[in-house]
């Protein structure tokens, strides 16, 4: 049995957000062909906002989530620092990045 990686709450979360703004506009779509193949010749701006302000919403969580994965994801975020660590084999290794490294490649 194979073992499913979990995926975390903040991805989850991100495509939930993404098949529901999609949903709202299709429906929103679909009700604005309603509207006009009835002859509703009134106008449809309340069909406008109530589609596009879930994209508004959308693009605020997006960039909510790219700063947070930008700060796990560099030094001294915590992703970063747990593969960093990996990579040490024992206390006497020279961590990567670290200028003895730098200076035991000079020679």
């Amino acid at each position: 049995m194979k073992k499913q990686k979990n995926i975390e709450f903040s991805k989850k979360l991100l495509m939930q957000e993404s098949m529901l703004i999609w949903v709202v506009t299709i429906a929103f779509i679909i009700l604005a062909f309603v509207c006009i193949s009835n002859q509703y010749f009134g106008e449809l701006p309340w069909i406008t906002a109530m589609a596009t302000c879930p994209w508004g919403a959308y693009a605020v969580g997006q960039g909510f989530y790219y700063r947070k994965a930008e700060k796990e994801n560099t030094k001294g975020g915590i992703k970063y620092d747990t593969i960093m660590m990996q990579y040490q084999t024992n206390d006497n290794d020279p961590a990567i990045g670290s200028e003895e490294i730098v200076s035991d490649a000079q020679g």
